[in-house]
């Protein structure tokens, strides 16, 4: 969308401004903010032949603003997927400099997100923007505050050898992705470059995307039950929205106990390593997943249940005769069955009007869980939330 004298332009003038708040986040597409209940489709780590990411995204809600940010640290998940580090200037995302009156649209603000949304990701070099979903949380993208600190004799009388100096200024605020390798895809080539070449490059971001939580024009004291479903990659917005639901801050409590049933399909990574834990391990967000649920154990808040999806789990897999007791594995698709149970109760005792389901998959997938789900649900459509990657 920029060509690369305006583009890094652009990211100069942003990272020279001076910090500021303000009151709203402006959109390209004013009138689709707020989001209106409706499916949503947007992108993927793996492109639709031929379509750049903007293109198919063109009448999604995006933000005006490009930030710039840092690639600070580079993590592979497996041999296929990379979790990207992007730090945030902390200046931007300081709340200490109010906006004057009226220059609201010419000072910076403050980098905000929904659950759920992506990144267009502009690369130096690349004509065309990348599209990643974000998979931190707006928690994430936030400053931390400063601890009071002791005296630096303090620090001088209890050091002990080889340990690094203490950072008063904690961690720096973040967003990160999840990088599926794909070299026919010219941003996830650059970002799947030998580490040392890429890190510590300056890259811009805008975010976009109108599959949020929260959903649209629903009350949040009517929901009892929240199902999750992803299809490989897909996992990737949805373990934002969980991580958010997870996280105890009084704007992302939901106001009841409320059951949470998350299926997840997937495929083993290649080369599949030699324990269960080890193959387990790489599946993508599979040990955040975990951790979650075993917090949400002791505390109740939410009632989480995990099933996951091997479609190519083979017959002498040990995760089939002594699965972990915390997740039920299946060696199979996910099945119309699992759909009502998730949304309906294995009892069908949830009301069609106390349950919003989000759904992020590969477009065939999407297209018939849709469908099966319009059914279950009934005149309840709106509480279909739901996007596919290419």
């Amino acid at each position: 969308m920029y060509g690369k004298s305006l583009q890094w332009l652009c990211f100069n003038q942003l990272f020279r401004s001076p910090p500021s708040i303000v009151t709203r986040t402006l959109y390209q597409n004013r009138n689709q903010y707020p989001f209106s209940p409706r499916y949503y489709r947007q992108m993927s780590s793996k492109p639709k032949t031929g379509v750049p990411h903007q293109v198919r995204t063109a009448a999604e809600p995006r933000q005006n603003r490009l930030y710039t940010v840092r690639l600070t640290h580079i993590d592979e998940l497996n041999p296929t997927v990379r979790l990207l580090q992007l730090t945030i200037p902390p200046n931007v995302q300081s709340l200490e400099n109010d906006t004057q009156d009226g220059d609201e649209d010419k000072t910076p603000q403050p980098l905000t997100f929904l659950p759920g949304q992506w990144l267009d990701v502009h690369i130096p070099t690349i004509p065309n923007a990348g599209g990643f979903s974000i998979t931190s949380t707006p928690a994430d993208a936030n400053v931390l505050p400063i601890p009071e600190q002791p005296p630096k004799e303090h620090f001088d009388s209890v050091a002990e050898p080889g340990l690094p100096p203490v950072d008063s200024a904690g961690r720096p605020p973040y967003v990160e992705l999840a990088v599926q390798k794909a070299l026919s895809n010219p941003a996830s080539a650059w970002l799947w470059k030998p580490k040392d070449e890429i890190l510590g490059a300056e890259l811009g971001i805008r975010v976009g995307g109108g599959f949020v939580w929260p959903p649209s024009g629903i009350d949040l004291n009517d929901v009892r039950n929240v199902g999750l479903i992803a299809g490989g990659v897909g996992i990737n917005p949805l373990i934002s929205i969980l991580s958010h639901l997870n996280n105890n801050e009084s704007n992302t409590v939901l106001p009841n106990p409320t059951n949470i049933q998350i299926l997840y399909s997937t495929r083993l990574p290649k080369p599949t390593p030699s324990s269960t834990e080890a193959t387990l391990d790489q599946i993508l967000f599979l040990t955040r997943l975990r951790q979650i649920t075993q917090s949400q154990c002791q505390s109740h808040r939410l009632r989480i249940g995990l099933d996951l999806f091997i479609t190519d789990l083979p017959e002498d897999s040990p995760l089939r005769t002594a699965p972990p007791v915390d997740i039920s594995i299946h060696a199979r698709r996910i099945s119309r069955e699992d759909l009502s149970v998730a949304v309906r109760g294995a009892d069908a005792s949830i009301k069609p009007e106390e349950t919003v389901c989000y759904l992020c998959g590969p477009p065939e997938m999407t297209d018939e869980f849709v469908g099966v789900l319009r059914g279950l649900l009934g005149d309840g459509q709106e509480r279909i939330l739901f996007e596919k990657w290419w």
